[in-house]
């Protein structure tokens, strides 16, 4: 049933099915030995698992391939668990698997089932996490508790799986071979005995005799191992010498290149170029190639753009930063050019490189990105029209502000218009970016806020953004964050709408421009209140919350006037934002005052009493009781106050907190008797 509905089109059935699979392959203490250590099943469950698994013919295997590496990876885990409870605690205990006969054999079984998922691996990527499924088999638990007999069953299995390795390293392709030189380098470091270190020096072996592989990694093996296995040691005090040796063999590969040659390298770069990483932070070392390999065979480089440039797409960028800075501009130029004419909307093209190139080229073609920002523009290729935006934020220090207003503002327009404003995760970091909108003019202002209105929540990136701009004009940030709460109210209306959230729950540095000076900011919220009051009595509040985590004495005074201005609007005003403060004793002088201004009989009263009696988080049985004693003893000078209100209003709510604290203590005594009860005790 787990393994049917492993690909289900509901996340909440895949996650079940996904917890199934875990608890079949899961050795627990209590399943494993018994709930009183008798009459346990032992690995009963995992072994009844692999009779599935063995029992499908190879199509069916295949169409389960993930399941079934999911079940087998934690049927090889070395650790026994369990979890006991009582009526106020849980006990999570852990052992080792023992070397029994019939744990040794499913560990033989699950593993011989790995060996066969990984000849029936149907990409890269299957054959790497079965790899990393097998390597799961030749771990101890790292606090080194397993006794000798539980050591030598291990030992055996990574023998076995580094025998295959071996047997893959003369075959397969390169990625799949950097994976297995990495975590066997690791099976030679933590070996158990003589066996598996000898079984780990024959996959070192094996690869050193790869000559082809070598150049790999010394290109892209950003898992590579750069030494001997016995004396090598991956420490942080290496890495930087040996990226230096890298660089340096990379640049004399690329100097070695000439027209006799360069088939051979050709392909060798077309292959290497399909190593698989999201993330191409993972291949500087190939970058520093094919940018030396430009600059010193420029020809050859540009015929490998231009022949191969489908092959290559991740990799253009390096190659046209080194042509467009030597002499063959004018070609590069006209292979852009020709792209753009190519260029078509769901079609795949190269206009993202051309634009991208200029972060790192001497000088910056304005008039060309004009060009690639409108063809972008009109087949609505989002990461391109974001990338002219962020070449223009780094480089506006030596282009001009030329820059900023022919690329920057009308990039981020037409992001607005494409309900986009992505371009910030690549800027909100950059010191080139804060200068700017720190320069930033009244217009500059209006296009950066207007796009950000897009943002469906203001994280800490948008915030940094916000943040640069507040310091510029703190008032115009604050009536921005008042347009997404009226936005959020809008969009909140419409059946179906999108998940708007209009503020953070809390900011992280924005507090500390917006804070100093009180008197605007309240006026801004209070106007927007006037205007509706359903919509900013929450979210109204919670603004003012954020930018105030605590009531300063400037906040304080400018709350005080409108108390003492008085009338209902805004005495409601003020109690709303005093709700967000959990009663602390900072807001008792405002709260005394709200009671001063009021009638006797006034229904504010109330509103008063719960802005007091708010809590934030509490913990244990008795948390809410102990809220309600402590916030009692802290207005118990009220009930002396010289005001007769104050005197009245102090016995009522003293009264009333008597009251919840005796339910409280009596609801959370009798939900530890029944807890008690349940667990028989």
């Amino acid at each position: 049933m787990c393994l049917a509905l492993f690909q289900h089109p509901s996340e909440r059935v895949r996650k079940a099915a996904r917890s199934g699979i875990d608890s079949i392959a899961k050795y627990d203490l209590d399943v494993f030995y018994g709930s009183d250590r008798e009459g346990g099943l032992g690995p009963a469950p995992q072994s009844a698992g692999l009779d599935v698994l063995e029992s499908m013919d190879e199509k069916v295997l295949k169409a389960n391939h993930e399941a079934a590496l999911r079940l087998l990876s934690g049927m090889l885990s070395p650790i026994l668990e369990g979890v006991s409870w009582t009526y106020k605690s849980a006990t999570i205990s852990q052992g080792i698997v023992p070397a029994h006969p019939s744990v040794s054999d499913v560990r033989a079984r699950s593993i011989q089932l790995l060996f066969r998922l990984y000849s029936l691996g149907e990409n890269t990527q299957q054959k790497l996490a079965t790899i990393n499924a097998l390597s799961e088999g030749t771990r101890t638990d790292h606090r080194g508790a397993a006794d000798e007999k539980t050591r030598a069953m291990i030992a055996r299995n990574t023998v076995e799986i580094l025998e295959l390795f071996a047997q893959l390293v003369v075959r397969e392709d390169f990625q799949i071979v950097q994976k297995i030189e990495s975590n066997s380098y690791w099976m030679f470091v933590h070996s158990l005995n003589d066996e598996t270190k000898a079984a780990a020096l024959k996959v070192e072996k094996a690869i050193a005799g790869n000559d082809e592989y070598a150049i790999y990694r010394t290109l892209i093996g950003f898992e590579g191992v750069f030494g001997d296995w016995s004396t090598y040691e991956r420490t942080s005090q290496q890495i930087e010498p040996i990226e230096k040796e890298r660089r340096s063999k990379a640049s004399d590969f690329a100097k070695s290149i000439t027209t006799d040659i360069y088939p051979a390298w050709r392909e060798r770069i077309l292959a290497f170029a399909k190593t698989e990483s999201d993330d191409l932070a993972t291949f500087p070392v190939f970058y520093h190639f094919l940018a030396e390999f430009a600059s010193a065979q420029p020809a050859l480089a540009l015929r490998l753009i231009t022949e191969d440039t489908a092959a290559i797409p991740r990799f253009l960028i390096p190659v046209l930063s080194s042509l467009w800075n030597g002499n063959h501009r004018n070609q590069v130029r006209e292979l852009i050019e020709k792209w753009i004419e190519e260029a078509q909307l769901g079609v795949d093209h190269h206009l993202f490189a051309a634009i991208k190139m200029f972060l790192s080229t001497d000088d910056v073609n304005i008039e060309l990105l004009e060009r690639l920002l409108e063809k972008t523009t009109a087949i609505g290729d989002i990461p391109s029209v974001r990338q002219v935006a962020t070449v223009a934020l780094v480089r506006w220090r030596d282009a001009g502000r030329e820059i900023v207003q022919k690329l920057f503002y009308p990039a981020v327009d037409q992001l607005t218009e494409m309900k986009n404003a992505s371009w910030i995760f690549e800027a909100w970091f950059r010191q080139e970016a804060r200068d700017l909108f720190a320069e930033m003019d009244a217009e500059g202002m209006e296009c950066v806020l207007r796009n950000l209105l897009v943002l469906d929540k203001i994280d800490y990136h948008a915030e940094e953004v916000l943040h640069s701009l507040a310091q510029r004009d703190a008032g115009r940030v604050v009536q921005f964050l008042i347009e997404r709460i009226r936005i959020e109210a809008q969009t909140r209306s419409r059946e179906g709408s999108r998940d708007f959230d209009a503020i953070p729950f809390e900011f992280h540095k924005l507090q500390d421009v917006l804070s100093k000076n009180p008197g605007p900011v309240v006026r801004s919220v209070l106007d927007q209140y006037r205007t509706d009051n359903t919509l900013f009595a929450y979210r109204g509040a919670t603004l003012l919350k954020n930018i105030f985590p605590t009531i300063s004495k400037e906040f304080e005074e400018e709350l005080l006037r409108l108390v003492r201005e008085g009338g209902d609007g805004n005495l409601e005003f003020v109690l709303g934002l005093l709700r967000n403060y959990h009663g602390e004793p900072f807001t008792h002088t405002l709260c005394k005052e709200i009671v001063k201004a009021v009638d006797a009989g006034s229904s504010l009263l109330n509103e008063v009493a719960i802005a007091l009696e708010t809590t934030g988080v509490v913990s244990g049985e008795f948390g809410m009781a102990e809220a309600y004693e402590r916030k009692k003893q802290e207005i118990a000078d009220w009930r002396s106050d010289p005001d007769e209100k104050v005197r009245a209003f102090a016995t009522r709510y003293t009264s009333d907190l008597e009251q919840m604290r005796d339910s409280e203590t009596k609801r959370a005594e009798e939900d530890i008797a029944l807890r008690k009860h349940r667990f028989g005790e």
